[in-house]
């Protein structure tokens, strides 16, 4: 799956989940204004009305005495008017009530109250003709028991509708609680997966990102071992699948390389051989027939078939390094006995150039476990380098210290130094910091190659017209031993 479709479906599905949560929060929201809408158009008219009917009832029962007992026409109008308009109410309540109980009460009251209406019509029957009395003993009875029946049933009603309000408000308060939760959850739900998706999308392409930067920097290192896996079907996945391809064209252009200067260097041995051993019966020859010139020429074959044997020597060890195939006789080696004979092998060449070499030690063990022939290459190499940029008059100084764990050799110099721009790559294969010179380039290769097969470390540091300290560790005898 491309990038563009994984990032659009984890903003797709997020979408989808905050969408959702926000569709069923207006469905909640709805239903919230419906149960408030409830409370507002049925519950709160009717406790309203439920209060007004019973004090209309009492008002009723006051007007029924006062037109009794003062026989006052005005007065039984009034309570005609006042029980219509209770027999209007009455009906008008009925289109609040919802609930069974509601509806019961209701009905009780309506029977009650017109049990009282018809009390009261016999109670003015009796008035007309003259029995006061009995009309009396009915408002004292009959009349006042329907009204009290009466007011008892709407008192029920309000009971029953104050009930069925608190019953939407718990339901309402509930609801909203609910909403809140379900809300809250989907949100923190939504955030989360949000938040999870775009981990696991970054940690895979952080993933195969640090793959590549790995193989990369070991196919720049010269220490790539083979192809980087690779999975899915994306642009990164694509970057991996061409850097394998070119790893693999890299590496069999180098292997050919390898193969050109392994085969090159061992045709041009043999006949290197036969010059210098021939120029040397030369220079016998010339010398003991007294010719200075034909000697000087012998002499001058000689050294220079020497130093391109030493330069094939030079690839024929990196060759052997770079594929793991330097054989190390190890066994308990004193390193400054070392340093001292690639001193004595360099002394003409030091003092040709007037050149001070010393050699400093600080301990008393400075036995290592390793090649001593190898060993005495590094030291050479290195020394060689220094009185190679060291002009006329300075110094060169070789310093052993001896640690707990291991032997630390510098080689340091009062030369030209090295460019701060050429350390990163100073001991790369091919590479000169100061531009073409004499060399294949592969000294201080070869010398990170042998001191690592050593179980050892090559450092340097460098300032420029100043000079070059090179630092090289090994592990001392008991150590290498431990390892090994």
């Amino acid at each position: 799956m491309r990038l563009a479709s994984k990032i659009f479906l984890v903003s797709a599905l997020v979408i989808i989940v905050l969408c959702g949560t926000a569709v069923w929060s207006l469905f909640t929201v709805k239903r919230l204004v419906t149960t408030n809408q409830e409370i507002a158009t049925r519950a709160v008219p009717a406790l309203r009305l439920q209060g007004a009917l019973r004090e209309a009832v009492q008002g009723l029962v006051r007007l029924e005495a006062r037109a009794l007992v003062l026989q006052d026409r005005d007065y039984a109008a009034m309570w005609n008017d006042r029980a219509a308009r209770v027999t209007r109410d009455l009906d008008r309540l009925g289109s609040y009530l919802e609930h069974a109980r509601e509806r019961t009460a209701h009905g009780q009251a309506r029977e009650a109250f017109a049990a009282y209406q018809g009390h009261v019509e016999e109670e003015r029957r009796l008035v007309a003709l003259g029995q006061t009395k009995a009309a009396l003993l009915i408002a004292e009875g009959p009349a006042r028991e329907a009204a009290e029946l009466t007011e008892a049933a709407l008192t029920d009603i309000t009971t029953a509708t104050e009930a069925g309000l608190a019953a939407g408000q718990a339901r309402a308060r509930a609801l909203e609680a609910r909403t809140w939760r379900a809300v809250s959850t989907a949100l923190g739900g939504s955030v989360i997966l949000a938040l999870a998706a775009s981990a696991l999308l970054a940690y895979r392409m952080a993933r195969s990102l640090r793959r590549l930067s790995a193989a990369t920097t070991s196919l720049a290192a010269g220490t790539w071992s083979g192809p980087l896996r690779v999975e899915g079907g994306d642009e990164i996945s694509e970057l991996g699948r061409a850097f394998n391809q070119m790893g693999e064209r890299l590496s069999e252009v180098e292997r050919l390389k390898e193969e050109f200067f392994s085969h090159i260097t061992h045709d041009l041995r043999n006949p290197l051989s036969s010059i210098r051993l021939a120029a040397e019966g030369l220079h016998e020859r010339a010398e003991a027939a007294g010719d200075a010139k034909q000697a000087r020429f012998a002499y001058l074959i000689e050294t220079s078939a020497a130093r391109m044997m030493a330069m094939i020597n030079q690839i024929l060890d990196f060759t052997r390094l770079r594929a793991r195939a330097v054989p190390l006789e190890r066994k308990p080696t004193n390193l400054l006995e070392v340093a001292g004979r690639a001193l004595d092998e360099l002394r003409p060449l030091s003092e040709e150039k007037r050149i001070r070499v010393d050699l400093a030690a600080e301990g008393r063990d400075f036995t290592t476990l390793g090649d001593e022939h190898s060993l005495v290459r590094v030291v050479v190499n290195l020394l060689g380098n220094a009185l190679s940029f060291t002009a006329p008059g300075g110094t060169v100084c070789a310093r052993l210290v001896e640690r707990p764990d291991r032997l630390d050799l510098d080689i340091e110099d009062t030369g030209v130094g090295i460019p701060a721009d050429a350390l990163p790559w100073i001991f790369e294969p091919y590479r000169q910091a100061h531009g073409p010179r004499k060399g294949t380039g592969l000294g201080l290769a070869v010398v990170k190659g042998l001191v690592e097969a050593h179980g050892g470390t090559v450092s340097v540091r460098s300032e420029l017209g100043k000079g070059t300290c090179v630092t090289v560790t090994i592990p001392k005898a008991q150590v290498a031993a431990a390892a090994a």
